[in-house]
């Protein structure tokens, strides 16, 4: 029988590029949807392990004692060094250990991870059915040129099977729940839920918070839209698929009861994309008498009355809608395909419920200047959140902002070689025009008396930290100078 390891990587470290680590309250539930459909296609002797918080001595002693026959690893953009550092490890504890890949970095850069990285496969988008076949395939069941949706290496050639390349499950339904009784220790290595989402932590009555974990949960895969900054699309497809209300209700039903959750996370980039599917949901919810809250992500022009009065009696709490900006030109631009009036009718909606809304906002999209960047504070003055989130835009591989950023040679392929983060998209607009574009609309309710009494006080910071980190740093090399400069012996130096 085969042996089998899928792998979560452990987090890697970019503070060096000052990028703050990528921490979740939550496992994401790629690999353990792998996990769970290989159990239930009889691949029983298949374990799972989540590395992210763990050091490189533990997952060298895991992989000496599993000595697995076959590993699979999820390789991710952000933490695909990490992903390649696995690969030499595995080579020196088992030679012949079957190594694939897969994720989000590995599906677009696949022709240059076979190329540069001592690996077999490597699968192609929504993973079960092709991980399965491959499996079959290893085990000698069938031949390889029936197993879509993969790549590898022979001789020196790529070989991309195409076939049914997309190969995507139509009825979400028959996929098996994510998370099972094997899995559920996997959450002990995460933060507890107010650490990482201490406003909706805020939120919660004692009697919901007292598990301190939350657990997310995917209701669709796809995307219709094509959003220039996101590769969502050519990844799960641009046909929407989506579960029905009655076994979402059972999975939540199931980590409630049998684990003891209380809050979820809907961590589909658009839950309400058909809103009278959205209402079915919240009405399972009520049904069954399952007292959770729950957050989710949508679109402002999929927001309706109706919609938001179920998601509030379900217990819904907070809502982020995918606003990016507050100009119709950057929207147009960047392919959002939303009205400036859908997205403050959709606050006025949300607000009404008390579902506390909240914009995802992006800065530093092609086309972005100081008029565009006035318009998003302009909105957000009309909306009136309690809170944003912005980030600077960021250029990822599978992207229609990587096409256009290579085009204008501010990135080629081989940036993906290095450990470095995704860049933000500087071409036209320097980093610290940027930031500072961003802490405008981070703190757009304040006056430009208190914005610049802010910034003077930020920066003041900022020169105290900088004069405390580097008087430590340079402490010896001072030491040292003024006993070599003034002949001090060792022991006659004085320490303050």
């Amino acid at each position: 029988m085969t042996k089998i390891l899928l792998i979560n990587p452990p987090l890697l470290d970019q503070t060096k590029y000052k990028k703050p680590p990528l921490l979740s309250a939550t496992p994401g539930t790629g690999l353990s949807y792998l996990y769970s459909f290989l159990k239930k296609n009889n691949f029983n002797d298949c374990k799972i392990y989540d590395f992210y918080f763990d050091d490189w001595k533990y997952v060298n002693d895991t992989l000496n004692k599993e000595m697995a026959d076959v590993i699979g690893i999820t390789c991710l953009t952000e933490g695909r060094a990490n992903a390649f550092k696995l690969i030499s490890m595995i080579r020196k504890i088992k030679r012949n250990t079957i190594i694939i890949f897969g994720g989000h970095h590995s599906t677009y850069m696949y022709d240059q991870i076979l190329v540069n990285y001592d690996i077999d496969y490597i699968i192609l988008g929504e993973g079960e059915v092709k991980l399965l076949n491959l499996l079959r395939h290893i085990e000698g069941k069938i031949p390889l040129n029936l197993v879509d949706g993969i790549a590898y290496k022979k001789g020196r050639s790529i070989i991309k099977n195409m076939g049914n390349l997309h190969n995507y499950i139509d009825n979400l339904d028959d996929l098996p729940f994510p998370f099972s009784e094997e899995q559920i220790e996997i959450f002990d290595k995460y933060p507890d839920f107010e650490k990482i989402r201490h406003f909706e932590a805020k939120k919660l009555s004692e009697n919901i918070y007292k598990h301190k974990k939350m657990i997310s949960l995917v209701t669709s895969r796809g995307c219709p839209f094509n959003c220039q900054f996101c590769s969502s699309t050519l990844f799960w497809g641009k046909k929407w698929r989506y579960r029905t209300p009655e076994n979402i209700a059972d999975e939540i039903e199931y980590y409630y009861k049998k684990f003891g959750f209380r809050y979820f996370n809907f961590a589909d980039d658009a839950f309400t994309i058909i809103p009278k599917r959205s209402i079915g949901i919240c009405k399972e919810i009520i049904n069954r008498n399952l007292k959770i809250k729950f957050d989710c992500t949508t679109r402002s022009d999929r927001i309706t009355d109706e919609l938001a009065m179920w998601l509030k009696k379900a217990g819904c709490i907070q809502i982020a809608l995918g606003v990016e900006s507050g100009s119709k030109k950057i929207l147009k631009t960047i392919n959002k395909n939303l009205s400036i009036n859908s997205i403050i009718k959709a606050f006025n909606i949300l607000n009404k419920y008390n579902l506390d809304p909240y914009p995802l906002l992006m800065v530093g999209n092609p086309g972005d200047s100081r008029e565009t960047i006035k318009k998003t504070i302009s909105l957000l003055r009309i909306i009136k959140p309690n809170r944003v989130a912005v980030s600077i835009t960021m250029v990822f591989p599978g992207t229609e902002l990587f096409d256009l950023a290579m085009k204008q040679g501010f990135i080629d392929r081989d940036y993906w070689l290095s450990e470095k983060p995704p860049p933000f998209y500087t071409f036209e607009h320097s980093l610290k025009k940027l930031r500072k574009w961003s802490f405008e609309i981070y703190n757009y309710k304040k006056t430009k008396y208190q914005l610049k009494t802010l910034k003077l006080k930020k920066k003041s910071i900022r020169i105290i930290k900088f004069v405390i980190r580097n008087t430590f740093k340079n402490y010896n090399k001072i030491r040292e100078y003024v006993k070599i400069r003034f002949g001090i012996k060792k022991n006659e130096m004085i320490y303050q």
